[in-house]
């Protein structure tokens, strides 16, 4: 199983024009300026919350609501993981999310047992996050950043190769993979990614 885009002439014309214009026009009486009192103080300046990784023990974790709701709508159920229909023995091996200490889920059809969508979070260290770097380069997987994030995936196609995109923060790693590849569903399985995330991060 896979594991796991020339200015300087407009300035001087600007200047030459702003200068006629200020020949031209009446003195103008300036106002002195209020001056601030000694005990005025100056507004706080907003700080970003920081985000603690929690590891979900199980898929309802893994996922919002809404999201598990929309793979309802899309008739997939939960095949593997925790809860699923075949629970942890969908696949003969631990996913190498699992192997981290992670959590693999996967949703696909019911009648057909086939997968669509295997979702994954996993917890990072200093220790294993460069070992799984290596481990995604080796497979060949487009590289990339996102904010504070590193990006390993590829899009796939329609026919035969997976859309797969894996998100490593400096504590976690997130991977999704479509089944079926492609634009769309490589577009599918970042918001995919973005709900996870949503999902396993509280504030501090």
């Amino acid at each position: 199983m896979p594991t796991i885009r020339s200015t300087s002439a407009l300035v001087a014309i600007t200047s030459i024009a702003v200068l006629a214009l200020t020949a031209c026009a009446a003195p103008q009486t300036v106002e002195p300026s209020e001056t601030p009192t000694a005990d005025a103080s100056p507004s706080p300046t907003p700080t970003a919350v920081p985000m603690v990784y929690e590891q979900p023990t199980d898929c309802e974790q893994l996922l919002p609501q809404s999201r598990r709701d929309s793979f309802t709508a899309e008739h997939l159920v939960l095949l593997g993981g925790p809860g699923g229909k075949f629970g942890n023995d969908y696949l003969a091996d631990e996913t190498p999310e699992e192997q981290a200490g992670g959590l693999t889920c996967i949703w696909g059809d019911n009648a057909s047992n086939n997968s669509a969508f295997t979702v994954s979070a996993a917890p990072l260290t200093a220790e294993n996050r460069s070992p799984i770097i290596d481990t995604l380069i080796a497979q060949g997987l487009n590289a990339g950043t996102a904010g504070n994030t590193n990006t390993f995936g590829e899009q796939g196609d329609t026919t035969e190769a997976p859309a797969i995109l894996n998100v490593l923060r400096s504590d976690s790693w997130i991977s999704v993979i479509s089944t079926k590849g492609g634009l769309a569903k490589s577009e599918e399985c970042q918001a995919i990614a973005d709900d996870v995330a949503k999902a396993v991060y509280r504030a501090a």
